[in-house]
């Protein structure tokens, strides 16, 4: 039995958005996951790999929560402070938050109302959603213009996430994390738990950076460079946090 064109259009729709939603990840790659204005958690991926790269897939429910990726320094590059890197953290999230309840009215009406009133027969429904989507894109694409600069972005960037959430609408709710994704800081790996999250969090953060390094230290040559850096870092996450 062939499948409505509609409902494949209504699938499509969710399906473009939950892609636009993923990270792929590289060894030395992680991701800080936001929450009130502030860092909350710390991923490395999935353990699912393709073509080399490990999975994020970003909460769906939650566009309008920026993630920030950040590298972990295994061949002993220069590192930003993890002090620097939280306070540009801290700015950012100041400059996205008028965007949230755009980009959650926005994801509400192209994710769920456009795909269920298309697969359910109602156009007319659909069109209202989709003209009501383009014009809190349009009104979030002209904050991040405002806000550019806040934002650390250059102006071919600016361009690039507003042509991308204007042209594509299921991408248009991830507008917040478009424009994060747009930066990358690299630190020292025993730094990554002082970026900004609750103290509380501390010990289990130090935890899980430390089975990422000993992960990723099984794909260096023992007799190199970086698995002599990545030892440094396992070294100091043993050491009692400041």
């Amino acid at each position: 039995m062939p499948i409505d064109a509609d409902v494949l259009l209504a699938v499509g729709l969710v399906a473009v958005y939950l892609v636009d939603s993923m990270h792929f990840l590289s060894i030395g790659d992680a991701i800080v996951t936001t929450r009130g204005g502030r860092p909350c958690g710390l991923s490395f991926g999935t353990s699912f790999e393709l073509a080399g790269r490990r999975l994020y897939l970003s909460s769906p429910l939650t566009p309008f929560r920026p993630d920030f990726r950040v590298e972990w320094d295994t061949a002993g590059a220069p590192v930003s402070s993890a002090t620097d890197v939280a306070q540009t953290f801290a700015r950012h999230l100041q400059a996205v938050r008028a965007l949230g309840p755009l980009m959650a009215a926005c994801a509400m009406l192209v994710v769920l109302v456009a795909p269920i009133s298309l697969a359910m027969g109602y156009p007319i429904v659909f069109l209202g959603a989709v003209a009501l989507c383009l014009l809190l894109s349009i009104a979030a694409c002209v904050v991040v213009t405002l806000r550019r600069a806040d934002l650390g972005l250059s102006a071919g960037q600016t361009a690039g996430v507003v042509f991308v959430a204007l042209v594509c609408l299921p991408c248009s709710p991830n507008l917040v994390r478009a424009v994060s994704r747009r930066r990358q800081w690299r630190l020292n790996a025993r730094d990554l738990p002082q970026l900004g999250f609750e103290p509380s969090a501390g010990p289990q953060l130090r935890t899980r950076v430390r089975n990422a390094l000993i992960n990723a230290q099984r794909f260096v040559a023992e007799d190199g460079k970086e698995h002599n850096v990545i030892a440094d870092q396992l070294r100091a996450l043993a050491e009692p946090a400041p």
